[in-house]
């Protein structure tokens, strides 16, 4: 696997490094070339984004090397660049995470471009320079973005200071003529991006640098953990959209390697599920300004809450979950009636700017989980359910990163798996051969 790749890093955490690779995506994609664009690490839900609709992001918190490997090659297939990105430093680690950018480097063989601040910085910007090239002596650090430079003079004598650390400057963002480092990594409701904000990139990046550097990679091995199977198997619908961002768009190669066929489900667009549906994928984001018109959509609700019922294997996750509940309140205080597939409301109180970790843990067999096990999962939006009725009966044992306490999570059925909390199909084995399974035997029953 030798596709051209890049990562975009800062020296310590920003939405900058993020924008610059959202926006190189959007100028390459412009002249024609296919690009892949990938996050490092856990998404807020106001930068759940990607150009070809859903997240995509690489965590090797949620899966193993093996599996990240596999997910990143099927992500890739066709794409002419690869660019990643990461809205924390270098080496810094999150809460929960044992693993740095620099460690996703090393594992994807992947020339790093730092994105650096600076505001105030002289000639003492070299010093920290040397520091990070002395610590991470096997890192391929290729160039330096810079932001915040006053005017020329400033850029200059960076400029200069940075070559006698042996790194090359492909970019200067001069503060107030383009993104700063303040600069939020833009979200899904925020496409498509600002045309001052393409403008300055393209102006102000050597993109062409940038491409040429990327080919600067090693190989990595390919993977048969995951292949096409599905084009005979039982239909699954996987949600998405706009007004509903679908929170893992891998998990979609998942699937397909389980043997299902997948197709599109638009919340707002379609009316009723296809005939031959076999199973029910709702994970994803929920977006505040589209949640009145998904509300409306009555007829596609009453379609859900009718086949959920009569049987429907169902996987809802996070926006999900709270899309089947009989009403929610929203964070700006509007009640919206939804399926009603489990009695009770919900009261979704504020979108965690940084996603957090959780251990998960089955306390019984389900649609997904066998009995034991255990992942990692990310909870991106704090969510009230409020009237819980006797199918609250927690499937799922949750414990917050640092505490040695669990609490109830989730709600089963023989066919629904329904969570506040995000899983990623491939964080442990057999987690999509045995949903796929459960659509296989409805198909089979409803024939």
């Amino acid at each position: 696997m030798s596709i051209p790749r890049l990562l975009l890093v800062p020296s310590h955490k920003t939405g900058l490094a993020d924008a610059v690779a959202a926006a190189l995506t959007e100028i390459l994609s412009a002249q024609g070339r296919r690009v892949r664009f990938h996050h490092l690490g856990p998404l807020g839900p106001s930068f759940s984004w990607d150009r070809w609709e859903g997240a995509a992001f690489l965590d090797p918190s949620l899966y193993d090397e093996e599996a990240l490997l596999s997910l990143y090659e099927v992500a890739t297939r066709g794409a002419e660049l690869s660019l990643l990105s990461c809205n924390r430093g270098l080496l810094d680690r999150l809460g929960g995470a044992g693993w740095t950018p620099a460690d996703l480097a090393r594992i994807l063989d992947c020339p790093v471009v730092l994105v650096l601040d600076c505001r105030g910085w002289g000639t003492g910007i070299k010093a920290l320079v040397s520091g990070v090239k002395s610590a991470l002596p096997d890192l391929n650090l290729v160039a330096a973005v810079l932001s915040g430079v006053s005017d020329g003079e400033h850029l200059a004598l960076l400029r200069d200071s940075l070559a006698q650390a042996g790194l090359p400057v492909v970019g200067c963002l001069l503060e107030g003529e383009g993104p700063r480092w303040d600069t939020a990594a833009p979200g899904a409701e925020g496409l498509p991006l600002a045309p001052l904000f393409l403008d300055a990139v393209s102006r102000q990046v050597d993109v062409e640098a940038l491409v040429e550097m990327a080919g600067q990679r090693g190989f990595l091995p390919l993977s048969a953990r995951l292949s096409d199977r599905g084009s005979e198997g039982p239909l699954v619908l996987v949600a998405a959209g706009s007004g509903f961002t679908p929170w893992s768009r891998d998990c979609i190669e998942v699937l397909r390697a389980a043997g299902a066929r997948v197709k599109r489900l638009d919340l707002l667009q379609d009316e009723t599920l296809p005939e031959e549906t076999a199973g029910l994928v709702l994970a994803g984001t929920l977006w505040t300004s589209a949640l009145l018109d998904i509300g409306a959509n009555r007829t596609l609700l009453h379609d859900l809450a009718e086949k959920i019922g009569c049987g429907l294997p169902t996987v809802a996750l996070g926006g999900g979950a709270v899309l089947l509940l009989t009403r929610v309140q929203d964070s700006l205080g509007r009640t919206v009636e939804l399926a009603g597939v489990t009695p009770g409301s919900g009261e979704i109180l504020w979108d965690l700017e940084e996603p957090t970790y959780v251990q998960v843990t089955a306390a019984r067999d389900s649609l997904l989980f066998a009995k034991g096990q255990t992942v990692t999962g990310w909870v991106l939006t704090e969510v009230e359910m409020l009237d819980p009725t006797a199918l609250w009966d927690p499937p799922l044992l949750v414990r917050a990163y640092g505490s040695e306490e669990d609490r109830g999570e989730g709600m089963v059925t023989g066919s629904l798996f329904c969570s506040r909390v995000f899983i990623h199909l491939a964080s442990a084995p057999g987690l999509a051969t045995r949903f796929v399974k459960a659509c296989d035997v409805f198909a089979g029953q409803r024939v």
